[in-house]
């Protein structure tokens, strides 16, 4: 029997066997309180600290950067809007926060649920490429804007926004910003330092790492405060998570030009092996700068949810959105583009050439059954 062919890594990214192996000692046998003054200087504290500096170094943080775990990427979103909040919007009464409608549910929810404290979320336009330009956030822009929240890169989608040109206007225009990275680690180099944001966000399962891990960062002399006290959480550090966190980024720096190059590379041979066999078939954002292992694909004449059930019975994995995400199809509404019959197609570094080959089979079939499914003509 063959193997599965996971195409699913925008919604979460398998952790590898040697973190697996890892963590387990932390679950088994280091499960004491980490605050306990007898643990002080001995394990599991010096393990902590050590992923601790792993995380700092792989996002490039700066010494006087707070950086705090979490025990996923939505809750470290959920500190920026608290703190947002409780630290500058409602002393400066700027309560407008700027996002898009490409962002996954955490950031949608929290402005939904931020509106019930007087504050209002407002939607950035977007181009025909699916990016928010400077020139568009410029003019979403009021004197009551507070807070710019946005996803680096989208993870179904694959475009990536021009993330420093929108920071430095937003530093010009005294605007908090935010961005979540979950999507881009591992794909483009950046140090945090350097960046002029504010806060940075990630979801620890979108880059190889455990479920129940994730890390915001905070610059250097931007007021914060954490929405539980910083101690009150102590015995419920997850020392497995964070330790397999750090073993995560350490293992997606070393696989960085693997990613950019080879996994960019096989991205491409599978939009070319599926139009060669399917013309019709669209491959969206081309033109955009986009991540190196995903793409969208439409099948005309095919839904997405009937193509992507055949998929899965052929042992491939793809997504059409949902759960953290919106579907796609109301992401590619957004850009102008009827998405009914797209799918997200998400490699990882493990992705090889030979499951690659087999995908493209497999798709194509697949494709051209649900057209005739569509067509009304019985197998």
């Amino acid at each position: 029997m063959e193997e599965p062919i996971y195409l699913d890594n925008g919604t979460l990214a398998r952790p590898s066997d040697y973190l697996f192996n890892q963590m387990t000692p932390f679950s088994k046998r280091h499960w004491h309180a980490v605050t306990a003054p007898y643990l002080q200087g001995k394990e599991p504290f010096t393990s902590i600290n050590r992923s601790l500096d792993t995380l700092r170094t792989f996002l490039g943080a700066g010494k006087r950067d707070l950086l705090h775990f979490c025990p996923s990427g939505g809750h470290a979103i959920s500190e920026v809007y608290h703190s947002a909040y409780a630290d500058h919007i409602a002393q400066n009464g700027k309560n407008h926060i700027l996002t898009t409608d490409l962002e996954e549910a955490p950031i949608h929810l929290l402005g939904e649920q931020f509106e019930k404290l007087g504050l209002f979320q407002k939607k950035i336009p977007l181009n025909e490429k699916g990016q928010v330009t400077r020139e568009n956030l410029e003019k979403a822009l009021s004197p009551k804007t507070g807070l710019v929240s946005l996803s680096w890169a989208n993870a179904l989608t694959g475009v990536i926004h021009p993330i420093w040109e929108l920071a430095e206007l937003c530093k010009e225009k005294g605007i908090l910003f935010h961005i979540d990275a979950s999507a881009i680690l591992g794909k483009l180099y950046f140090k945090f330092e350097e960046l002029p944001i504010d806060y940075l966000t990630f979801e620890g399962t979108m880059i190889h790492g455990p479920k129940g891990s994730g890390t915001l960062l905070v610059k250097r002399g931007v007021d914060f405060t954490l929405s539980v006290p910083e101690g009150m959480e102590g015995t419920d550090l997850n020392v497995a998570a964070l330790v397999g966190l750090g073993i995560a980024t350490q293992e997606l720096d070393a696989s960085f030009d693997h990613l950019c190059m080879e996994t960019a590379r096989l991205r491409d041979h599978l939009e070319e092996g599926i139009v060669r066999a399917i013309p019709e078939a669209t491959v969206h954002f081309k033109e955009a700068e986009r991540l190196p292992n995903t793409t969208v694909i439409s099948f005309p004449g095919v839904t997405s949810e009937l193509l992507t059930f055949h998929l899965k019975e052929r042992g491939v994995f793809a997504s059409f959105g949902g759960g953290r995400h919106q579907k796609l199809e109301h992401l590619l509404a957004a850009c102008g583009i009827e998405g009914k019959s797209a799918l997200s197609f998400t490699l990882s570094r493990d992705t090889t050439e030979e499951e690659i080959n087999r995908a493209i089979g497999h798709i194509v079939d697949a494709a051209q059954k649900c057209r005739t499914f569509s067509n009304g003509v019985a197998l």
